[in-house]
């Protein structure tokens, strides 16, 4: 890996960091309880669609598992939470983009929508209350609105990247 990839990627790992954390402290729980617009999986995309599959997997994986660090949730329920989230995201982005015919924004949808899933899922795990489930149609419908956002300005971030001047 050459080294200005090697520090883009830790720039995207570190910006998604400060992203997960300020989003943690944004009281938008009264729409959902559990609900984030999910800020930080903008640096996750923007690695997927500059970088591609791999990049996308370090960046995400880095970001969570050190953003729970710095928040002390390490292991925590949270953590296993978002852990879930995040693997099913990646999943379904990889597939998205591997099949090409999605737009950054139908990928981040299928992500977003994708993170609803594995959130529920390991939510019902941990705690055994299928009720849980009951959640995920609101859920997904906010999903579409957030992967929009977040696509939008992920595609506006890479032509802001791409127009630099090296």
């Amino acid at each position: 890996m050459k080294v200005q990839k090697t520090v883009e990627l830790a720039f995207l790992m570190g910006a998604g960091i400060v992203l997960q954390i300020t989003e943690s402290f944004l009281p938008v729980s009264w729409i959902l309880p559990g609900f984030k617009i999910g800020f930080a999986n903008i640096t996750g995309l923007f690695a997927l669609q500059m970088y591609g599959i791999s990049a996308m997997w370090l960046v995400n994986l880095g970001r969570v598992f050190l953003a729970c660090l710095c928040q002390g949730t390490l292991f925590s329920v949270t953590f296993w939470i978002s852990l879930a989230g995040t693997l099913l995201s990646m999943a379904g982005m990889s597939i998205a983009y591997r099949m090409k015919c999605f737009s950054v924004f139908g990928v981040s949808v299928v992500g977003a929508s994708m993170h609803s899933v594995g959130q529920v899922l390991m939510v019902t795990w941990i705690y055994q209350q299928y009720f849980m489930q009951l959640f995920l149609p609101v859920l997904l419908a906010l999903s579409i609105v957030s992967g929009l956002c977040t696509g939008g300005l992920t595609q506006l971030l890479m032509k802001r990247w791409k127009g630099r001047n090296v």
